[in-house]
């Protein structure tokens, strides 16, 4: 005998996933958006030399990864004598983590005594290093005092920026047994793709609109805002013949 209720089943075996359903993972799925940023810094003189803070960050990257239960740390550091020159491609949390201890540090006695943000981009399609990479660099302290700068903040800012993004896709093209060895022959291979480390001090003292301090970047999360309306500032008070709405 034909039964209605076999015919039913067959028809809407496989299909039981309802529209909850649907958002409910669409939201599992989703990723968070991923933010690049670039800075520069100063080594504090008293806190150690180039390897202490390649050590400090290397810990400080190790321990944010372990905490991150989504997306990772990726990037690249290359340490100066005396300045550096930072990476980072995570999200928004870890970016405020990271320029939070900056600040505590140049107030205190961390490793850094100074630093400027170059740009932040953000919702990046996709990150340029496939992990964090730290390249301490065996050169000779450059003499900021004597460097001039023939170009403007504007375009030295730029130049940094083109050059970490080259050493990027270089580094990406190389194989992963490789990827030591091009990180150790960067001077002989690419020179062209590292910031001058002049250049780098030199902004790091110098005060332009180009660039942020990370008080100045976490302020704007941190400090409410509180508008000031010019009819606040007006008297007597303006008188509204209309409605607001």
């Amino acid at each position: 005998m034909y039964d209605h209720n076999d015919k039913d089943d067959s028809i809407f075996e496989g299909y039981s996933q309802s529209i909850l359903d649907v958002v409910e993972e669409k939201y599992k799925t989703r990723k968070n958006l991923i933010h690049r940023l670039v800075y520069i810094g100063k080594l504090r003189e008293t806190y150690g030399d180039q390897n202490s803070l390649a050590d400090y960050y290397e810990k400080m990257v190790k321990n944010l990864n372990n905490n991150t239960q989504s997306e990772v740390l990726t990037g690249i550091l290359l340490v100066f004598p005396k300045h550096f020159v930072h990476v980072i491609e995570t999200f928004n949390d870890v970016i405020r983590t990271i320029m939070k201890d900056i600040e505590n540090s140049s107030t205190m006695d961390g490793p850094v005594s100074k630093a400027k943000i170059l740009v932040i981009s953000h919702d990046v399609p996709h990150r340029l290093y496939n992990m964090w990479h730290c390249k301490v660099l065996d050169v000779q302290a450059a003499k900021i005092d004597l460097y001039e700068p023939t170009d403007s903040n504007n375009r030295l800012v730029l130049d940094i920026l083109e050059q970490v993004l080259n050493l990027g896709n270089h580094l990406a093209k190389q194989p992963k047994l490789n990827l030591k060895n091009a990180l150790d022959s960067l001077h002989e291979k690419v020179p062209e793709h590292l910031p001058q480390q002049d250049i780098v001090g030199y902004l790091v003292e110098t005060n332009d609109q180009c660039m942020i301090t990370p008080k100045e970047y976490l302020d704007q999360y941190q400090t409410p805002v509180d508008v000031i309306l010019d009819s606040e500032m007006t008297w007597p008070m303006p008188i509204r013949l209309f409605p607001y709405n």
